[in-house]
């Protein structure tokens, strides 16, 4: 062995060392953090707030409203459907207008406390809206589900009765309509 090719063979192993270190350093360290339950902090990526564990329509109750096999955009009032709600209404029209040609696995709906009413100028301006009130049987058990969930919010239920996202009364459409695509592309259902 000659003593000039020595720094070579030394660098050579460098290079390959430092290759492997790009290549399966971040493998590495995806793999420690999966098993010690390691993650970033910080805010999630998703602008509503998600419900864990997910309250759940029972299959009987969702396809009584006539809400199953769609997403839906839901209204929960705390009493009359007033200016906010009335707001509210619009905010979800807009984003189901805005979703495109995903407007057909959209449906909205409107959850009312029991004597309470919307007028029908607002029932007029929202044609397809599910209005859904304690009094029939799908108006119960909707209502039971949502009981345990704070009164004027947005909600977003799953093809299948799942409640997964809650938003406040006026939401940002723009970061609602966010995550409601970023449901939409990712669901096989619906």
């Amino acid at each position: 062995m000659n003593l000039s090719d020595q720094p070579d063979t030394r660098r050579g192993r460098l290079q390959l060392v430092l290759l492997a270190l790009v290549f399966f350093g971040p493998l590495a360290v995806a793999i420690a953090m999966y098993y010690t339950g390691g993650t970033p902090e910080g805010d999630s990526v998703n602008y509503g707030t998600l419900l864990e564990p997910p309250p759940s329509l029972d299959a009987r109750t969702h396809y009584d409203t006539g809400l199953r096999g769609r997403w839906t955009l839901l209204v929960k009032s705390s009493g009359d459907c007033g200016e906010v709600c009335t707001r509210a209404l619009i905010d979800i029209r807009q984003v189901r207008l805005a979703t495109g040609r995903e407007i057909d696995r959209i449906e909205r709906a409107l959850l009312l406390p029991a004597g309470t009413s919307v007028s029908a100028e607002t029932l007029e301006a929202h044609p397809g809206l599910v209005v859904l009130q304690p009094g029939d049987a799908a108006g119960d058990a909707v209502a039971g589900v949502f009981e345990a969930q704070p009164a004027d919010h947005i909600y977003i239920v799953d093809p299948i009765g799942n409640l997964i996202l809650r938003y406040p009364l006026e939401p940002e459409r723009k970061l609602l309509l966010g995550d409601l695509k970023k449901l939409l592309k990712l669901s096989r259902i619906g």
